[in-house]
């Protein structure tokens, strides 16, 4: 019987407050063939912050990984960069790779150099582009560049590939791959959260008899649009709609958002529940769920909850109207819109037949087109093609 080969993969991040990106990474890694590909994670991590729920998890699944400090104090170091970047080439050069595959501009922009000084072919995932400043500008163009060197390029959607890839990438080299959730796997494998716990977590939240209770899950953070999703929740609550809304997640705007809650009097319907690890026990207490972003790649977060059998509401930004057939399964809306927001909201909770449609459309949708399995073969086969359009050239 021919042995089967097995190729040694670097697999570089940077994992920070647990969300989508380390949800797709962490899927990956969970369904992975580890008889054909032996997977190392190489993560730049933050010291000054403990309890890497990521981190942890890696360990769980009993992976050789390596970790790499991105600075020495949370104050900053003037060398991190260049000490991050040796650091890198030791364990690449040491470890004798096959292929080296990146995840975020850090990874990307020190893997690049890394993977080339050792002659290992290099390739990346691209999340996504969050739009700021100067500083994320900056970096977003250094990215770019970057990844115009890359063997290959994966996007989550066609429209990062359209807005951001094209202008760098060879389109040779770009190959759109849809993220997928085995949220519906869990549940298919595993007992279904029972009534019982559904109302115990919305008492937790606060939630009263006869109120529909709206979700988000995700960071805390300006391009997830979650100032509109409060204002819209004002709106609703001057139409008398009986509500309370569910934050899942945390990060840097929250006091803000907080804030904003109050100045508009709506403190009393919103719960910030924080960090969850158990975010589909959570989304099963929730009757619809609302993802409010202003930029997206494939957002795991809608992924969940379409497998999970809540009607979504969500802009249409990014990947989000290649999963959301708007009517169908879910319910799509301009970004930066409260107004829009509060419409389709307010439409649905009048509509319980509605609900149940797209609830059933959204769960058939995520079983024949954003399978985990078949997600996974496909990175799969762009590794084994990577790797022979390298050998080919050699």
């Amino acid at each position: 019987m021919k042995k089967t080969i097995k190729y040694k993969i670097a697999y570089v991040l940077t994992p920070i407050t647990f969300g989508g990106l380390e949800k797709v990474n962490l899927n990956f890694l969970n369904h992975v063939d580890r008889e054909k590909f032996d997977i190392e994670p190489i993560m730049f991590l933050r010291p000054w912050e403990t309890g890497n729920f990521f981190e942890e998890e890696i360990k769980q699944l009993k992976f050789q990984s390596f970790s790499i400090p991105v600075s020495n104090s949370a104050k900053g170091e003037l060398l991190r960069i260049p000490r991050c970047l040796l650091k890198l080439k030791q364990i690449i050069g040491e470890r004798h790779y096959d292929l080296v595959h990146t995840h975020g501009y850090l990874a990307d922009l020190l893997g690049l150099p890394a993977a080339r000084t050792a002659g290992v072919p290099v390739m990346s995932t691209c999340h996504g582009f969050i739009r700021g400043g100067l500083k994320l500008s900056l970096y977003n163009r250094l990215d770019l560049l970057a990844l115009g060197h890359f063997d290959r390029v994966i996007a989550v959607s066609n429209s990062i590939s359209n807005d951001w890839l094209v202008k760098c990438v060879r389109p040779e080299r770009i190959k759109i791959i849809e993220n997928a959730t085995s949220c519906l796997e869990v549940r298919v494998n595993t007992e279904k959260c029972n009534s019982g716990d559904r109302e115990n977590r919305r008492l937790a939240a606060g939630v009263k008899s006869g109120e529909i209770l709206l979700g988000f899950s995700g960071r805390l953070s300006r391009e997830k649009g979650v100032a509109d999703l409060i204002r819209a929740v004002k709106m609703l609550t001057e139409f008398g709609a009986p509500i309370k809304l569910l934050l899942l997640g945390d990060g840097e705007q929250r006091v803000e958002l907080e804030v904003l809650a109050s100045e508009s009097g709506v403190t009393d319907k919103l719960f910030f529940a924080g960090f969850q690890d158990d975010v589909e026990d959570w989304l099963n207490a929730m009757d619809i769920f609302v993802l409010p972003s202003l930029s997206e790649g494939t957002p795991m977060a809608l992924l969940e909850a379409m497998a999970s059998g809540l009607p979504c509401i969500a802009s249409a930004v990014g990947g989000i109207p290649q999963v959301i057939d708007s009517g169908i399964d879910g319910i799509l809306v301009a970004p930066g819109n409260p107004k829009e927001i509060c419409d389709a909201i307010y439409s649905l909770c009048a509509d319980t037949e509605k609900q149940e449609i797209l609830s059933h459309n959204a769960k058939q949708k995520i079983t024949h087109k954003f399978n985990i399995k078949n997600w996974t073969t496909k990175i799969e086969s762009e590794y084994l093609d990577v790797l022979q359009c390298v050998s080919h050239t050699i």
